[in-house]
């Protein structure tokens, strides 16, 4: 069951506690969890695969209809072009796939990426992941590599998460990714909903 701040506050408080004590343990929880926001923070200038076209193929933006926290949501439709495969990275600076160093979080007790995603039909089949930039020839590379695997999306929000316990993030270029390919996706196109992503 998840308890809101307030409703937390007030158990505390009905329990004994006082006021004051109940809104500095709250506080406290609250802090006690490092966060980056990945959608704001970093740049989704990746553009991979079919996205290399521009957006021929892959359309990107916001949508206000359904959003998991308002007031709206990312929007990606692609459909299936030449390489039959496409995604976007979301990276520390733009268009950086090694020419610039990626920002130092470890030993800041981050452990995993978590982030919320939906279908608009449910059923379209992508790839979530984080770190794995390594260009050849280039000076800089994403110090470790994780994924949440391929994941068969709901029509619904649904909570995922990316573990990077034990990885090595002194260098995080590319904060997070998704790809989606006609491998295995019956359908010529898919369209996908992601919000709240975050480096906690």
């Amino acid at each position: 069951m998840r308890f809101s701040r307030r409703k937390s506050i007030t158990i505390l408080a009905v329990a004994g506690v006082s006021l004051a004590t109940a809104l500095m343990a709250s506080g406290a929880a609250q802090k006690a969890r490092p966060q980056v926001n990945l959608e704001t923070l970093f740049s989704p200038s990746g553009w991979m695969g079919d996205g290399e076209y521009g957006r021929k193929y892959i359309g990107f933006g916001t949508d206000p209809t359904d959003p998991h926290s308002p007031p709206d949501s990312l929007k990606i439709t692609y459909t299936f072009g030449p390489t039959r495969w496409g995604g976007i990275y979301w990276q520390n600076l733009p268009d950086n796939w090694g020419d610039k160093p990626g920002n130092n979080y470890a030993g800041k007790g981050f452990s995993r990426v978590v982030f919320w995603a939906r279908g608009a039909l449910g059923g379209e089949v992508v790839e979530l992941k984080a770190g794995g930039i390594d260009t050849p020839g280039k000076k800089y590379k994403d110090s470790f590599q994780a994924t949440a695997g391929r994941i068969r999306l709901s029509k619904n929000w649904q909570r995922y998460q990316i573990d990077l316990s034990g990885a090595n993030l002194k260098s995080v270029i590319g904060g997070f990714c998704w790809v989606a390919s006609a491998d295995y996706n019956q359908a010529k196109s898919v369209e996908l909903y992601l919000d709240d992503i975050l480096l906690e």
